[in-house]
């Protein structure tokens, strides 16, 4: 267990590698740095919390998660969990996706054009568009379905890190 409700001031929390199995975080409306990877956490409601710039929640047992309140959020990886769909089109400031190791179908990064690094390996993912996302320099969809991946147009000639291994249907 942990307790920060009155913690009103509280800026940064970082309670990773516990065993955590509930986290309320509502009252700490100032956050904006929330590290809570490796834990137990089967939810996580973070929609109070509008000022938050990096979220990690990976390594924990989430079937969702909602940002759709965190338009500030720069860094946000909640990978090795149970998430099913993910709606990140009103983070349209983030840099880092990080949602390898769920169970992603589909991806839509088309309102993430600051994106610089994108990892969704280890999803069932079977197409995804990154044309617009020209400041993307890593770029890590291993172990999906994917059939096609186009970086033809030019726009993602700042990529220095692929990996697409492992998507069977992959041409």
């Amino acid at each position: 267990e942990l307790d920060i409700s009155q913690n009103f001031a509280l800026r940064e929390l970082n309670c990773r590698y516990n065993q955590i199995s509930s986290l309320d975080v509502s009252q700490n409306t100032g956050l904006t740095s929330l590290v809570c990877n490796d834990n137990v956490l089967t939810s996580l409601d973070v929609s109070n919390n509008t000022s938050l710039e990096h979220l990690g929640c990976e390594d924990n047992e989430l079937t969702s998660i909602d940002v759709s309140n965190n338009t500030a959020l720069i860094y946000f990886i909640c990978g090795d969990n149970q998430i099913s769909s993910l709606d990140v089109s009103n983070n349209t400031a983030l840099t880092y996706l990080g949602c390898h190791a769920n169970l992603l179908t589909e991806l839509d990064i088309s309102n993430n054009s600051a994106l610089t690094v994108l990892s969704f390996g280890e999803n069932q993912i079977t197409a995804i568009d990154v044309s617009n996302l020209n400041s993307l320099t890593e770029f890590r969809c291993y172990d999906n379905y994917l059939t096609c991946v186009n970086l033809k147009n030019g726009n993602n000639t700042n990529i220095t890190s692929f990996n697409a291994t492992g998507n069977p249907n992959l041409n």
